[in-house]
């Protein structure tokens, strides 16, 4: 399981290399409707779960960089 911190960090570097980290994947669960950071190889958190890095290169989940 992943925290807050790992979320922001994904979101970060996929903001900055604009396409998301080949080592790490984006996971929205809608069982527990957070967002969590996985390995590709990993299990998903649910059977319902949704890989969400295209939306994310797609501005979805925007962050602001300061």
């Amino acid at each position: 399981m992943t925290n807050s911190q790992d979320v922001t960090r994904h979101l970060q570097r996929t903001v900055q290399e604009g396409q998301a980290p080949s080592d790490q994947q984006l996971i929205f669960d809608p069982t527990t409707g957070q967002l969590v950071v996985q390995r590709p190889s990993d299990r998903s958190p649910s059977p319902d779960a949704v890989v969400a890095d295209q939306i994310t290169q797609d501005g979805f989940f925007g962050i602001e960089l300061l």
